[in-house]
């Protein structure tokens, strides 16, 4: 025990020595930040070791060969001739290896006039360089980026990354603040060591990503590094992340009315959630039956929108994204930083901001581009929908023939949930609960689906067996009857106590 207290000492001394560095750092913004700078000024600097190295290995070679005196000379000459050709094709794997750029359809001057001219106005009034690329993208976001050259993060490029779905939630409005929201971000991250260390922060991933992609010399070097480097920085720099995140609406809160900003963070939320939840589900909805990505997700945005999301909806993910105590965070502390208590949604814009800013021949370009990117991803969804639609077949015959227990019938269960409407559903499970009564596990999974198919009689009395055959389903069983129970659902309280 004594040997075993002597090995572990040093690992317990380096944990607390790490805790009580953190609590420092926290307590201190200054240092933070000055501990940020020397820590990624210190990576940037190793990023150009493969170069100088190759630069004096060279020149070093050089000078001593033309001043031989003897075998030794030779030795450190071949030696530093033998370094200055490894250092070289490290380097050159480094200049190889390109970090990826964002994908999305550029657009130009004569295409998108309107919003070219938006984009002048607002960097010269931050007096900050016009983006090098505006593209537009299948993200929900607005954002100037920053993309290295080479691993190597010192030359970049600007880009101005704009959500084609963003444009259909916002009115015209509301997207020259969000625009101008951008650029005032993007202006202050180009100052002073905040902003300085902010840029390199954002470089690292994408560094990282590159080298993955690229296995080399170089990156089996330099890689495990960077990820130590990419951790800390997440360590460190959370306080500094958060108001990277709010700098943006920041600008827009100062510079504007309280219901205007409120708006444009509700769209902004919104769009991601919509996505998330609705649209991208059901755009994949189509891979099921299509081998091939017919859908034209962005030229038929609009149209789908007006008959998909309603303002209930729309509020109660609102609601429920401000509510969350883990999944969005971010959206409390952008609640808070802006001082706003909570969002509502007024609805879609009369005239949406696509319109005039952007052409349909631009759309119908973005949706040639994201059939293309999504292809492999469809043809994935497209054989996994075939072969459990083969499979389930397969299951609903065996069980007409005769009666599944065990796994097959759970799995009966679990792909009818996935391929039959609330209906047929409901009539499987209640046909594999009966041919199961004494199966605890396949009578929670039943009258679970059953009481959402809407048949809570049925659902709650096959929940109540699980219960009584297995006590560790007992808390989760009597807990979906009291919530069917609940007078919160649409229906009277005497309806459910009926039903149950």
């Amino acid at each position: 025990m004594h040997y075993q207290a002597l090995n572990n000492s040093p690992h317990h001394v380096s944990h607390s020595f790490g805790l009580r560095a953190k609590r420092v750092l926290d307590r201190n913004p200054a240092l933070r930040l000055a501990v940020l700078g020397l820590l990624n000024g210190a990576a940037s600097l190793m990023l150009l070791s493969p170069a100088i190295t190759l630069s004096s290995a060279s020149l070093s070679a050089i000078w001593l060969y033309n001043h031989i005196n003897g075998p030794l000379d030779w030795f450190f000459t071949e030696a530093l001739c033998a370094l200055a050709l490894v250092s070289g094709w490290v380097a050159i794997q480094q200049y190889l290896t390109r970090p990826r750029q964002s994908e999305g359809v550029h657009l130009e001057e004569q295409d998108c006039p309107e919003l070219f001219s938006m984009l002048e106005r607002r960097t010269s009034h931050f007096d900050t360089p016009a983006p090098d690329l505006v593209i537009l993208t299948d993200e929900a976001r607005l954002s100037i980026r920053q993309v290295p050259h080479t691993v190597i993060p010192f030359g970049h490029k600007s880009i101005l990354a704009i959500g084609a779905p963003l444009l259909f939630f916002l009115s015209r409005d509301l997207f020259r603040l969000a625009l101008a929201g951008a650029v005032a971000a993007h202006a202050r991250k180009q100052h002073g060591l905040r902003g300085w260390i902010i840029r390199r922060c954002e470089d690292w991933p994408q560094v990282i990503e590159a080298l993955q992609n690229r296995p080399s010399l170089f990156a089996r070097l330099f890689l495990p590094v960077l990820q130590r480097l990419d951790s800390l920085n997440h360590l460190l720099g959370q306080e500094m992340r958060a108001e990277l995140q709010q700098d943006a609406g920041q600008w827009v809160a100062e510079h504007t009315d309280e219901q205007q900003a409120e708006q444009l963070l509700a769209a902004q939320i919104l769009t991601g959630l919509f996505l998330q939840r609705q649209y991208w589900p059901m755009v994949m909805k189509a891979a099921d039956r299509c081998p091939s990505p017919v859908v034209k997700p962005f030229s038929h945005f609009e149209l789908l929108l007006g008959k998909t999301l309603n303002r209930d909806t729309a509020n109660r993910w609102l609601l429920q994204a401000q509510t969350s105590n883990n999944d969005n965070r971010e959206v409390r502390d952008m609640l808070a930083g802006l001082r706003l208590e909570r969002l509502t949604w007024s609805g879609l814009p009369e005239t949406p901001a696509i319109n005039g800013l952007v052409p349909g021949n631009v759309l119908k370009a973005l949706d040639r581009a994201w059939q293309i990117r999504i292809q492999s991803e469809w043809d994935e969804h497209h054989a996994r929908f075939q072969h459990d639609l083969k499979r389930f077949n397969q299951l609903r015959q065996q069980h007409a023939e005769q009666v599944l227990h065990g796994e097959p019938a759970m799995r009966y269960v679990e792909l009818a949930e996935q391929l039959v409407d609330m209906d047929e559903l409901a009539e499987i499970c209640q046909s594999v609960c009966e041919s199961n009564r004494n199966d605890p596990a396949l009578n929670f999974s039943c009258g679970r689906r059953l009481i959402e198919s809407g048949r809570a009689r049925t659902g709650c009395q096959a929940l109540q067996r699980a219960a009584e055959l297995d006590q560790s389903l007992a808390h989760r069983a009597h807990a979906m009857i009291n919530e069917q129970n609940c007078a919160w659902l649409n229906k009277p309280p005497e309806e459910h106590k009926a039903q149950a």
